[in-house]
């Protein structure tokens, strides 16, 4: 957070998007990689093929930036950033580095801002909104694998906050509603003797989860898939314990109170319902900037997701039907781009 006022936070703002740009670009040039080792200039001009002018603006624009340490021997990816930047087969997911690739389409989609703000987000050409169509079963396969890909790298840490927040030996039965490919529910069964689970959502995530769990047999008779939609599905009962885990932000409030409506209806006497979600302050605060930035991002996913604060969550659980309700702080964010986790638990 910039702590410049006047004309020069106007400045740092408009260079924060250069300064972004000039790093998707480089690593999209694959300039990291080529400088993992100390390289001199000409000769990393001459691996990337590039013209001498425009390749000169962006290295020193990354050497400024320190995404390049320069000195006597050349030009070199530093050994902080090199996990992130540099391309090597077999590389483990990086948070970050799809960040670096998925926010490249997020630019483009944002490049007419002004019309997405006045269309409340309807005019985006981004691929991701694919994932909101009323049909789910056209929702596109590939679409959905990259999405999950995603979601399923950063769900282990999510989990262990969790776990260490909320008590799920008290249950028998849980149920995780857009579970996407099942990766939260297999993981809070797999941390739980005793308990059993199911996760919902639409087939194209439900399809990558069953092959998951059909390589896990330690998990076999404990996690069921169900392929469906969120508004229109049956849910089934008997679950003590009905989980959403990051999705209560992509709708609107008429259609986030029936969720809440119907998961109150499908648990029975003493069950509880947690949703586990990033939730803003009651007032703006400038440490919440990156959720604000966030929610710039929502404008081009689709045309309804958004952070609301605990008390937004509670008013609509309370017109869904539901009473008995706590909140619940984490001891820890479980990452640094996923901070202000809560959890409310409500009961029937």
């Amino acid at each position: 957070m910039t702590t410049a006022t006047g004309e020069k936070l106007l400045l740092e703002l408009l260079d924060g998007f250069l300064a972004s740009k000039v790093l998707m670009t480089a690593y999209k040039l694959d300039l990291f990689t080529a400088a993992r080792e100390p390289i001199a200039r000409d000769a990393l001009r001459a691996a990337l093929d590039l013209p001498e002018r425009s390749f000169r603006i962006v290295v020193d624009a990354c050497v400024a930036l320190g995404l390049l340490h320069e000195d006597g021997r050349g030009l070199v990816t530093p050994a902080a950033l090199a996990p992130f930047l540099v391309r090597a087969e077999g590389r483990p997911f990086q948070t970050t580095t799809y960040l670096l690739e998925y926010y490249d389409e997020v630019y483009r989609a944002l490049s007419d801002m002004d019309g997405l703000v006045r269309s409340d987000g309807a005019t985006s050409p981004f691929k991701l909104r694919d994932y909101f169509k009323d049909d789910v079963a056209a929702i596109d396969p590939q679409v959905a694998a990259e999405y999950s890909r995603y979601m399923d790298a950063t769900i282990a840490k999510i989990v262990e906050v969790v776990l260490a927040t909320y008590p799920f030996g008290q249950h028998r039965r849980l149920l995780d509603l857009c579970g996407n490919t099942g990766s939260f529910c297999a993981a809070i069964v797999a941390a739980t003797p005793g308990l059993t689970g199911a996760f919902l959502d639409v087939p194209a995530c439900v399809d990558i989860g069953r092959r998951q769990l059909a390589a896990r047999p330690e998990l076999a008779g404990r996690v069921d898939a169900i392929a469906g939609d969120l508004f229109r599905t049956p849910l089934p009962s008997g679950f003590d314990v009905i989980t959403m885990c990051r999705s209560a932000m992509d709708w609107g409030d008429a259609r986030m109170v029936e969720v809440y409506r119907r998961a109150r209806e499908a648990l029975p006497p003493g069950g509880r319902f947690l949703v586990i979600e990033r939730m803003l302050p009651a007032r703006v605060l400038p440490e919440a900037l990156p959720m604000y930035l966030r929610g710039v991002y929502f404008l081009a996913k689709s045309e309804s997701t958004r952070y609301r604060s605990p008390q937004e969550h509670l008013a609509l659980l309370r017109a869904a039907g539901f009473s008995d309700i706590t909140e619940l702080e984490p001891p820890r964010a479980p990452y640094e781009f996923f901070q202000s986790m809560r959890i409310l638990v409500a009961g029937p």
